[in-house]
This record gives structure tokens, C-alpha cells and sequence, in this order.
């Protein structure tokens, strides 16, 4: 790819007359916080959910979201994806003849779950909150890769820089 071309982000949204009408829907223990990805790929922050709080939001078919635990920032899941994107309202109410079509349209639940995490990274967690800072990973006698991973993994820990008098 030359210099000045500029990479597309990978999720962005894109022009679109389809809306849809969701139920963001946090079944985690943990507060999370939505992102809609906007037209640059940028995540732009629509605030936060307390576990078992919901919110309801007016999108469109070709906006992704994701969800993202406050503390820790590990994403979250809908459907088994870590990034979603709505269906238009109109979808459920395929060949529902006019007459039995609702008075008013119904939001559809998005129910944000825990990810399904492998024995290293639940170890790795564990680990880390015995740490006081990041550093101290390398001190552990385990593989150079897992220290890696627990200096950078979040939430982070950074040792205080010292002050001389």
C-alpha cells in the first residue's frame, strides 16, 4: 500500500435508510459502556449501563456497536460476536399481512453477555489483580510470552514515577 493512501477502518458505519430500534440490554455483573463505531471508524462513547440496566436506542441497519466492560476493557458479546450490528425493524414483520402489523413497533432485545474465556486468560487475570504494577510481571518465573501478556493486559498498573526533593 503506498504512503498516502489511507487504510478504511475495519468497522465503521455507512449511509443507510433502514433504521432499527434496539434494547441494549446488560445481563453481565459488571457496568459496561456502549460505543457506536461512526462514519471514520471512530468508537464514539454512549455512555455507560449498570449491570441489569437497559437502554434504548434509535440506530440504523449499517451502525456497529460494541460493548465494552468500564474497568477492564474486554469486549463483551451479542449473538457470540464482540461487535454488533442491527437488523432493520422491518425484518421481523416479513409476511405479516398489514392488518395484523402492531400498532407500534417493537424494540428489539440485544442482550450483552460475558465472553467465554480460556483457562490462560482467566489464570492471567487472576494474576494480574495480585500485582501492584505492571513491572512486577517479569519478575514471575513463568514463559516470556505470558509476562507479555500481563504487562500489557488491562486494566493497567503503571509503576508511579519517583519524585527527588
Amino acid at each position: 500500500m503506498d504512503e498516502n493512501q489511507q487504510q478504511e477502518p475495519i468497522f465503521r458505519s455507512l449511509n443507510s435508510q433502514h433504521e432499527s430500534f434496539v434494547r441494549f440490554i446488560n445481563t453481565t455483573p459488571h457496568a459496561i459502556t456502549l460505543y457506536w463505531m461512526d462514519y471514520q471508524g471512530q468508537a464514539i462513547n454512549y455512555g455507560d449501563l449498570s449491570p441489569g440496566d437497559y437502554r434504548e436506542m434509535n440506530t440504523f441497519h449499517t451502525h456497529p456497536w460494541i460493548f465494552v466492560n468500564k474497568e477492564t476493557g474486554v469486549r463483551y458479546l451479542v449473538d457470540r460476536r464482540d461487535v454488533f450490528f442491527p437488523e432493520p425493524w422491518f425484518l421481523k414483520y416479513r409476511g405479516v399481512r398489514p392488518s395484523e402489523l402492531p400498532q407500534r413497533i417493537e424494540r428489539t432485545n440485544v442482550y450483552i453477555v460475558l465472553p467465554m474465556f480460556t483457562l490462560q486468560q482467566l489464570s492471567l487475570r487472576v494474576i494480574k489483580n495480585c500485582l501492584t504494577y505492571d513491572s512486577e510481571a517479569f519478575l514471575l518465573d513463568i514463559p516470556r510470552s505470558l509476562q507479555l501478556k500481563l504487562f500489557t493486559m488491562l486494566p493497567r498498573k503503571p509503576q508511579p514515577l519517583f519524585v527527588r526533593d
